[in-house]
């Protein structure tokens, strides 16, 4: 499985065809790829410009097909045309789960993407794991509104983990924060997280095959 985090700033005079070029990668990955498994391209709310893309792969051949295509090139062309900066942050997923069914999202919505970064204590990786897997696995079973959840690593820094949640709403969200789980997972990691940094999105293209329930165990 790969996983992928992309910060890119566009040039606000080509936002447009930013806007539309990238739209027709996701839609037509997600149509005609396979093995493209999900692509979220947000932006953050106060500033369109600044924009975030998180990918999941099924493995390296699924990249190179999506490398490969027609709509990812005429991408790739635009794209250095229109970018003024680009980083891309290599992943080592650690849990991947979503919704039953496909996620197909273009245009106007009141979904709200979530990208949380936080530090955990070296050494408290695997209990990290244990406390937000029995979180993320009962959300989105039981949750209308928790329509994804991925768990990372920083593939350099093991102890930065990131995660990629996807809500339905605002009130989703909020309404996650009330769960008996969600509190458990903050109880139980209260003294193994060292630092977070937390960023919600709005969301512009995002697509998924669905129903994943991955992780490496």
């Amino acid at each position: 499985m790969i996983t992928r985090l992309f910060k890119l700033v566009v040039n606000p005079d080509r936002q447009e065809a930013y806007n539309e070029v990238g739209a027709n990668n996701l839609t037509s990955s997600h149509k005609k790829e396979a093995g493209t498994l999900a692509m979220y391209s947000t932006h953050v709310p106060e500033d369109p410009t600044c924009c975030y893309v998180f990918e999941v792969y099924a493995d390296d051949d699924a990249y190179n097909t999506h490398v490969a295509s027609g709509h990812f090139q005429a991408f790739a062309r635009m794209a250095g045309e229109v970018l003024t900066d680009r980083a891309v942050y290599q992943l080592q997923p650690q849990l991947l789960v979503e919704k039953e069914g496909p996620l197909l999202v273009n245009g106007p919505n009141d979904i709200e993407p979530h990208l949380v970064y936080v530090d955990v204590r070296p050494g408290a990786e695997e209990a990290f794991l244990a406390a937000i897997t029995a979180n993320m696995r009962t959300a989105v079973e039981v949750e209308p509104g928790v329509l994804v959840m991925y768990a990372a690593t920083m593939a350099d820094q093991p102890t930065r983990w990131v995660f990629w949640e996807v809500y339905a709403s605002a009130e989703a969200y909020a309404a996650h924060r009330e769960t008996q789980h969600f509190k458990q997972y903050l109880a139980a990691t209260e003294d193994i997280v060292v630092g977070k940094e937390f960023h919600v999105l709005t969301a512009d293209t995002l697509v998924s095959k669905g129903s994943l329930g991955w992780s490496p165990r």
